[in-house]
């Protein structure tokens, strides 16, 4: 916790502020005290996003959906005055761990505790749907385990139940690894969604791993959608069979939460206390809970020596473009620790929307008891490799900025010619910069959710419209010139599509069973193929490849002849096109190297399904483990050249490119690795101001003798590597994100 600042208040309505326990664009969370000398949890809104309608609104809905529910196994709202200029609430003070922190530290719960924990969210949620709510967010990090049991917190994306269509299309709420197929596919999300999402708690808390697990976002969404997991880890099989009915993927058949408390029967023990927990996590609950000797007069000092000092704000990735969040995003739901301490204090009052990642701020308290986290290995290096010399940054340039609903995120980056394009996933705009000098040279409105932007490796940019109104209308794609931002053509489509892909003369847009495509340099129509793209879209080297349905399929772009048909055992969500092959990889982990030439199978390899890979035309593929070891393997055989690493859980790749692979290894450091050895080349140290473990996007390109990255503030750096030589460097050429 931090000291209060000059500028902060001494006292909101009847509650003694004591200290900071977070803050960031949106607002603050402090420490206070009532009148009465119980503790709370103060969630402050900041006057500026207090004038922001859309935010205020949000936070009225908050407010109304806590003052509703009223269960034994939720968060009580004890105040709140959404009208202030500056909108505050006060919360009850819940010290203990979330599910996630405490399965991170402790692992899965035994069957006996998980059968009691599963009834008290049961009825928690029949509270919440008794009250016409949804909560459309249940995840682990929204479940505290207090010395007075557990609890559901975070009503800030809840809805009533009767109103539940999105109100932006193609949004989706929630939090990927945790969200219902419906939700999932941005479609209704009520008391049947927070079913699935019931089972797919449990099934983290009982194995120690999120169900719908996969390397990236896009992934995690279609495993949830086909809803396919695996629940033998679960040795209980009631409760499996339990968990299997919550997870079914047609919201009719999910049981209701009234229907599951009759199902787990009368509970064997108490969960009013800590006692039906595994004795070492119950004992790390019990060391959380304040001293009741602390004196109501003791101030700063007094909070301080309860919670802890140094503490830092963290939380987990929810995919609401209307929720603010704090953090950087977890892999998209994916990865679950990065080496952190692990016992703390969390605030059910911190559901205050700080930056990009998630919708719970957690306190981070260590005692001297504390369990650290064990050490990460060393990366491996040849005995004879010089120590890597230190990238210097040579420019930032500020591309996302704070939004009242979203907080900052890393863009994703995209080469067109001599321009780098800065995009977000969530944000409306997109703006174009000066390799050199990181200079915007243009900005445009245009919808940049999914796959729908794309900059393809010329001068040119295609991007469609940002949406209007509510209702589902007509797309404009519009190609952009790269360098000016002027419009070069524009052609309507008659609905938005599932995903964009441009290479060579033509640029494709699909929808779930057929692409179209339309000349690059005019926007005249050239094209259309039946083919499903249901899972995954991409081209590159005059070939479009779609995957979908188990079937892969590639397609010439200049003709769109049926170039091969390929069975897959489970359909590629993520592909890769270059060295004359087409990669893909699967929910499993599996990934397979098919020729494009004639679609057939020249070698596949099976991987933790956690790993990412990676390609740039060096005639090799690189694969990114759990562990954090990075292997290399020959394009078109499939035989590993070198290993390094590992690097420690939460390493990234973040690009690649003919001369370097781009590894981010080890807190805010990026290293540079040579494809050819897997030797550091050169390293950079972030200059971040998040106290974020993961400062850096899954983003980076080399472009003009500089290495691009964008960072979780929202920025994008430009890192002049070492030993530059005629204006290249080590690692620079021109890669891809």
């Amino acid at each position: 916790m931090q000291p209060l600042t000059p500028d902060d208040p001494r006292r909101v309505g009847d509650h003694r502020l004591l200290g900071r326990l977070g803050s960031g664009g949106m607002g603050t969370v402090y420490l206070g005290r009532s009148r009465g000398g119980r503790e709370v949890a103060v969630k402050v809104v900041r006057a500026r996003a207090g004038r922001d309608d859309r935010y205020r609104a949000r936070f009225r809905r908050e407010v109304a959906a806590a003052r509703t529910v009223t269960g034994a196994f939720t968060a009580a709202l004890l105040d709140a005055d959404p009208e202030a200029e500056a909108p505050w609430l006060a919360m009850e003070y819940l010290p203990g761990l979330s599910l996630r922190e405490a399965v991170e530290a402790y692992g899965g719960l035994p069957s006996d505790a998980l059968r009691l924990l599963a009834g008290a969210l049961a009825e928690a949620l029949a509270d919440i749907h008794r009250a016409g709510l949804a909560h459309r967010d249940l995840k682990p990090g929204n479940i505290m385990l207090t010395a007075r049991g557990p609890r559901v917190i975070d009503f800030g994306i809840s809805r009533p139940a009767d109103a539940l269509a999105l109100t932006v299309p193609g949004t989706v709420l929630g939090t990927p690894g945790f969200m219902s197929p419906e939700q999932a596919s941005g479609g209704l999300a009520g008391p049947a969604g927070d079913i699935f999402g019931l089972g797919a708690v449990l099934a983290y808390a009982a194995t120690g791993r999120e169900p719908f697990s996969a390397p990236d976002r896009a992934a995690v969404l279609e495993r949830v959608r086909q809803g396919r997991t695996e629940l033998g880890g679960i040795p209980d099989r009631r409760l499996r069979s339990l968990i299997a009915s919550c997870l079914r993927p047609e919201p009719e058949s999910r049981p209701s939460a009234a229907a599951l408390l009759d199902r787990l029967g009368e509970p064997t023990a108490s969960v009013q206390g800590t006692g039906w927990l595994p004795a070492p996590l119950a004992e790390a609950i019990d060391r959380t809970a304040p001293s009741p000797t602390t004196s109501p007069d003791s101030g700063v000092a007094s909070a301080a020596a309860v919670i802890g000092v140094g503490a830092g704000v963290q939380g987990e990735p929810t995919a609401d473009p209307t929720a603010a969040t704090d953090g950087p995003a977890e892999g998209s739901g994916v990865s679950a620790g990065r080496g952190r301490s692990r016992r703390n204090l969390l605030l059910a009052a911190a559901a205050l929307p700080v930056a990009a990642g998630a919708t719970i701020a957690v306190l981070r308290a260590t005692t001297g008891k504390e369990r650290s986290a064990p050490p990460r290995p060393s990366p491996k290096a040849s005995p004879s490799s010089p120590r890597p010399s230190v990238a210097t940054r040579q420019w930032a340039t500020q591309v996302i900025d704070p939004d009242p609903d979203e907080g900052i995120g890393a863009p994703d980056l995209y080469r067109a010619g001599d321009t780098v394009v800065a995009a977000h996933h969530r944000r409306s705009t997109v703006r174009a910069l000066d390799p050199r000098t990181g200079k915007v040279r243009w900005s445009r409105a245009a919808d940049t959710s999914g796959a729908t932007f794309v900059t393809p490796g010329t001068d040119a940019a295609y991007l469609f419209d940002a949406p209007k109104g509510d209702g589902p209308a007509d797309s404009m794609l519009r190609a952009v010139d790269a360098v000016s931002g002027a419009v070069r053509w524009s052609f309507r489509v008659p609905f938005f599509p599932w995903g964009t892909a441009a290479t060579g003369a033509v640029v494709c847009f699909a929808t779930d069973d057929q692409v179209r495509a339309l000349g690059a340099a005019d926007g005249r129509p050239r094209w259309t193929a039946t083919a499903s793209a249901s899972a995954v879209f991409t081209a590159a080297a005059g070939l479009v490849v779609v995957s979908g349905d188990g079937v892969l399929t590639g397609i010439e772009a200049d003709s769109g002849r049926i170039r091969f048909k390929r069975e897959l055992p489970q359909s590629a969500v993520y592909l890769v096109v270059g060295d004359g092959m087409v990669f893909g990889r699967d929910n499993t982990g599996t990934v397979y190297a098919v020729r494009a030439d004639d679609g057939t199978m020249a070698w596949r390899r099976s991987f933790d399904y956690r790993s990412s890979m990676r390609h740039a035309g060096a005639g090799l593929l690189f694969v990114s483990e759990p562990d954090g070891r990075i292997r290399a393997f020959r394009a078109g055989t499939g035989k590993q050249v070198w290993s390094r690493g590992p690097y420690g859980a939460g390493t990234e790749t973040l690009g690649a490119s003919d001369s370097a692979l781009w590894v981010q290894a080890s807190g805010p450091t990026v290293r540079a690795l040579a494809p050819a050895d897997g030797r550091e080349l050169w390293t950079y140290a972030a200059q971040s101001t998040t106290g974020s473990t993961s400062a850096f996007g899954a983003g980076a390109l080399g472009i003009g003798g500089l290495v691009l990255l964008g960072t979780v503030e929202g920025r994008v750096e430009a890192v002049g590597p070492p030993g530059k030589t005629n204006g290249q460097a080590n690692g620079e050429t021109s890669g891809a994100a």
